[in-house]
């Protein structure tokens, strides 16, 4: 299981290779370390080898955030997770970083308008 996860963070990774600013090495960064677990500003700058402060401005010139970021990172990884029909919502959940499924789906409808459950339905109807 833990293969596939990777796997399926590996292939969100190369889509963002494109992106040569500090916010796609973030998301980068940002992608590997929630398969470990370890998706949280500390982590990620001993990943990127910057203070907090100094990643904190640098996303402040590309008009970012930390915070914006790892939305970003969470809601595409969450589409891709919930693809796989194997991993349960509380899984994906705790695989994003959230401490329980109603924190997941809260956010999953922030940025999808529709629950998990039910974008997996529509997503899994159509295959």
């Amino acid at each position: 299981m833990y293969r596939q996860l990777t796997e399926q963070a590996e292939r969100y990774l190369r889509s963002l290779y494109q992106q040569d600013d500090i916010a796609g090495e973030l998301k980068r960064k940002l992608a590997d370390l929630m398969a470990r677990g370890e998706a949280n500003a500390d982590a990620a700058c001993r990943a990127l080898k910057l203070s907090r402060r100094t990643l904190q401005r640098r996303l402040k010139a590309e008009k970012t955030s930390f915070q914006s970021i790892l939305r970003e990172v969470r809601a595409e990884l969450a589409i891709t997770y919930l693809k796989d029909a194997r991993l349960r919502s509380l899984e994906i959940a705790m695989l994003l970083g959230y401490s329980n499924i109603s924190s997941f789906t809260t956010a999953f409808k922030s940025w999808y308008n529709m629950p998990p459950a039910e974008y997996r339905q529509k997503f899994l109807a159509l295959r």
